[in-house]
């Protein structure tokens, strides 16, 4: 972001910057006609180069600026400032809001310095937070507006106002703003809106996201709130974006003994995975924690949500008490250490655009943000609009290379990523609702470098229409080997279990329906390595039998993977085949000490490079980038090279004796194939095809199978879509590297190279999450989306037809 600002913009006399980011900033105004404070955001898209962008600016900002509620923060003009012709060589033009400023602190600073030091708030104030903030959050989309970015952060305390809520009444900012500034900028991108401690599983996904999504990030917020710590966490802030598509949280009272179980059942609904069983709105939501709170209902609920009905010159009762902590045996209080808390972005959603300003200190779970910073420091903790005698100046913040990928992804439209290591469950709603059912198998992430461990090794099943066993039965669940357990054309190496394995012989059926997750064994081994079958038998509850048994009568459900012999393929593999090449043993890379199949390193590699070119993008300061930092984006260009071309390929772009600065077992294959004539073919099993490439040729293999469901064909299909997508814009990224890699240190300080540092991280994130087209809101995939795909070409459909034998 250009640092040169006028001093004025038309009546408004800027003061203090309160935070930054790519393509916004903060600042503290004064209304020169009105001689009243104001906050301005201000936006940095290049004007120039989007003709569309004063049409979509004036649209989305009307939208915001109609919102009039006394909870969320008020938007009171919004204009373009075009610099002269004279200033043009010193300004850059910009598009800015002018709104209400608050003083205050945030909800996060709040939380902070209460629930999570085991300092719970009383449930009364409990209620009247969420009444004031779900008032507001249902009266926007009632007006058709929503936020996409709910996070304490962006929840101001307005230290004025504290008749409601002693710690000042919640207002809430950038309601609109999360998809203003998306539209905006020229790095759209697929995975959507939000915060990664706080977005929702469908925006995660790479959807648009509605008024369940904010209820599922309030939901997460009351989670916090209660007990002091954030459900998800992580090594990444990607990770952590991940776990809240797949994972289930540790329960409420696990952390707080003193939560009702009344409250837990409400939080449970709240950050449902399946937005359908969330609450309908906020107000609901609300009522029903004051119920399990054992707390009156505020009669303002009940009351149309519009501002007339809104009244705080009533007083209200102000418990102190808390909602302490258990006191165990012995007397001690049990407490939470501070958790890693995710810094308020530099302007409210400015600060999620750019990496680079956003502080991220680990403090007790790693990979998470640090606590709200109390000491100066560059977007360290400076949200939109508030004022606590004490802002930042100066040059941008570093973050650590560990945490930059997390918010880099937030850089586009915050998203998402990455995954404990390989690791996107399935999306189960839509098959699992089928007559008959589905099992899939599931990666926990735990994985390791050697092996294909945390990989597939689990596995979920769910079934409907089931009856329940007969007296003194109960169903069994069997995984089962290969219909042909000789052709193991797809391994190499001992097998890490042997089938029949036993995943439960109690399966549990509530209403005629069947939900089991198979949570592996000790050693996370891939079950996919030697299993393609499932059997349901109906059994003696107290068997101790080690197979199912011979009588096919006590058969009840079967399925399996798709094993017949294609046709067009030249060895004559099944989808199976070359499923477990995916994800579980690709040959040729197994000999070269990969483990883990192609896409656990399609993933893997992708996110690095992503790490790396904006680690490369975060060195450079225009023409005060120094000698030091230029020698680090040399060697992170490099870094990207290795990971693109791979080692054995990597002298294609670069000279011979130029070391290697990725991870030498990671870079061994490629992302992309750039030396055709010595890759694929005879040269596989020395060097193959790079990623994009191999995976796709295995994906269009399982699309020629004949025993594959038009499901797995059309989704195959969709795979095929997003590595092509994927491959082009790595190709992009390989050009601007190998360009950077041979530029010369005068010409790294040069506008030119910023650019394209820029536009090599937003390429890199499209590989990553996707590209959502802001006019079509048409998403093209990305490697996060090839994960989710590529999970389910191993789908189990169970059917009552039983084979011949076992």
């Amino acid at each position: 972001m250009n640092s040169a600002l006028p001093q004025r913009l038309d009546k408004y006399e800027l003061i203090e910057r309160l935070g930054h980011g790519g393509v916004a900033e903060v600042w503290k105004a004064l209304d020169t006609q009105l001689q009243r404070y104001v906050a301005i955001k201000m936006l940095h898209p290049n004007l120039r180069e989007d003709p569309h962008f004063i049409a979509r600016f004036q649209r989305e900002a009307q939208l915001i600026a109609a919102l009039h509620h006394p909870n969320i923060v008020q938007i009171h003009d919004f204009q373009i400032y075009q610099p002269s012709t004279t200033e043009a060589s010193t300004y850059f033009p910009l598009a800015y809001m002018v709104m209400d400023y608050v003083e205050g602190q945030t909800l996060a600073e709040y939380i902070y310095e209460t629930s999570s030091v085991g300092k719970v708030p009383a449930p009364a104030r409990i209620v009247n937070l969420f009444t004031s903030i779900s008032l507001a959050i249902d009266y926007a989309h009632s007006k058709g507006m929503i936020h996409r970015d709910i996070k304490p952060a962006n929840i101001l305390l307005d230290k004025r106002n504290t008749a409601r809520n002693p710690m000042g009444e919640p207002i809430l900012t950038d309601f609109g703003v999360a998809k203003l500034l998306s539209s905006l900028t020229n790095t759209q991108s697929g995975v959507q809106l939000g915060t990664p401690l706080y977005i929702s599983p469908e925006q995660a996904k790479g959807m648009q996201g509605d008024e369940r999504s904010d209820l599922y990030s309030l939901g997460i917020i009351l989670y916090e709130l209660v007990t002091g710590v954030l459900p998800f966490r992580g090594d990444t802030p990607v990770e952590v974006i991940m776990q809240h598509v797949h994972a289930t949280p540790i329960s409420p009272t696990m952390i707080n003994p003193n939560i009702p179980p009344a409250l837990v059942q409400v939080i449970k609904r709240s950050i449902a995975k399946n937005p359908d069983e969330r609450y309908a709105s906020a107000s609901e939501m609300t009522v029903a924690i004051a119920r399990a709170l054992d707390t009156p209902v505020p009669e303002i609920l009940g009351q149309p949500t519009s501002i007339e009905v809104l009244d705080y010159t009533k007083p209200v009762s102000h418990p102190s008490d808390s909602m302490h902590f258990a006191t165990s045996a012995t007397g001690e209080q049990t407490r939470v250490s501070a958790p890693n808390r995710e810094p308020a972005s530099s302007s409210g959603n400015a600060g999620v655009s750019e990496p680079m300003t956003v502080a991220a200190t680990p403090r007790s779970a790693p990979g998470a943000p640090a606590p709200p910073s109390r000491t100066p420091g560059v977007g360290a903790n400076t949200p939109a609009f508030v004022h606590n005698g004490n802002r930042p100046s100066g040059d941008r913040r570093r973050v650590p290379t560990k945490y930059v990928i997390g918010t880099v992804v937030l850089l586009v439209l915050l998203i998402i990523g990455g995954l404990s290591a390989f690791f996107i469950w399935p999306s189960y709603a839509a098959l699992s609702a089928q007559p008959g059912g589905h099992a899939f198998y599931v990666s926990s992430g735990l994985t390791s470098m050697n092996s294909s461990q945390g990989i597939a090794d689990q596995l979920q099943i769910d079934l409907q229409n089931v009856p329940p066993p007969q007296e003194g039965k109960s169903y069994h669940a069997w995984l089962l080997g290969d219909i042909d357990p000789l052709r193991r054309d797809d391994l190499t190496g001992p097998l890490p279990i042997k089938p029949p394995l036993l995943l439960t012989k109690s399966l549990p059926v509530q209403n005629g329906h069947i939900h089991y997750l198979y949570p592996g064994n000790a050693r996370h081994d891939n079950l996919l390595s030697a299993t393609s079958r499932l059997l349901i038998t109906e059994e003696d509850a107290s068997s101790a039998n080690a197979a199912p048994s011979n009588d096919s009568a006590k058969w009840k459900y079967y399925a399996a993977l798709p094993q017949k012999p294609i046709a067009q393929d030249a060895a004559a593999f099944s989808a199976l085949i070359h499923i477990r090449h995916l994800f579980y043993n690709e040959v040729d890379i197994s000999v070269l000490g990969l483990p883990g199949g192609l896409d656990n390193w399609l993933f893997k590699n992708t996110e690095k490079l992503l790490e790396w070119s904006v680690s490369a993008r975060d060195n450079w300061h225009g023409a005060q980038t120094n000698s030091s930092e230029i020698g680090l984006m040399r060697n992170q260009f490099i870094s990207q090279l290795d990971y693109l071309d791979g080692l054995k390929n990597v002298h294609v772009d670069m000279p011979t004796n130029t070391p290697v600065m990725a991870d030498s077992v990671a870079a061994t294959v490629g992302l992309l194939t750039v030396d055709p004539a010595h890759q694929g073919g005879d040269f596989n099993k020395i060097n193959p095809l790079g990623y994009t490439d191999h995976t796709q040729f295995h994906v269009a293999q399982v699309a020629k199978a004949s025993d594959i469901t038009p499901e797995t064909r059309q989704r195959a299909a969709h795979i095929v879509e997003a590595l092509q997508n994927v491959n082009s814009w790595l190709r992009t990224v390989r050009q601007d590297a190998v360009k950077l890699f041979n530029s010369t240190p005068d010409q790294l300080k040069q506008e030119d190279a910023g650019r394209t540092l820029d536009d090599m991280v937003t390429l890199t994130t499209y590989a990553y999450i996707g590209k959502l087209d802001p006019v079509t809101n048409q998403v093209h995939p990305g490697v996060t989306q090839v994960h989710q795909d590529i999970q389910q070409l191993a789908t189990f459909t169970f059917t009552k037809q039983m084979p011949a034998h076992l």
